[in-house]
């Protein structure tokens, strides 16, 4: 894969249509999260580890490079609105990392909703 702007930093931290955020560690997974057809459909916002914005080239249905672009959104604005999406509150202020921390901390922290198997059948009463 051809970086044609080397200014770019791992992870990159990605918007995905349903408001979430998910961080890329490397080039070589971006296609292990996202679908190609996706990325050139323009479905997802990227930054760089430096909150720059980003787009992801696609080629032949596979990575072909990363250029600089226009977001509608920063990168701070989207994690406040991922916290948010979560129900927790964290300091945006930060570095991209330190944030990204914050969130995965305050995203373990929450209380799991019971799984389909425990609400069907963990929660039932037997009466005799």
């Amino acid at each position: 894969m051809e970086i044609m702007d080397g200014s770019f930093e791992f992870p990159l931290y990605v918007c995905l249509d349903d408001g979430t955020v998910i961080q890329i560690e490397t080039a070589d997974r971006i296609l292990y999260h996202l679908e190609a057809i996706d990325i050139e459909n323009d479905e997802y916002l990227f930054w760089d580890a430096a909150a720059r914005p980003l787009k992801v080239a696609i080629a032949k249905g596979k990575v072909s490079g990363l250029e600089s672009t226009e977001n509608k959104i920063t990168l701070p604005h989207e994690f406040e609105k991922y916290a948010e999406q979560l129900g927790v509150s964290i300091d945006v202020s930060g570095k991209p990392e330190e944030v990204w921390a914050g969130l995965r901390k305050a995203e373990e922290s929450r209380p799991r909703r019971p799984g389909l198997f425990s609400r069907l059948f963990g929660a039932a009463k037997t009466t005799f």
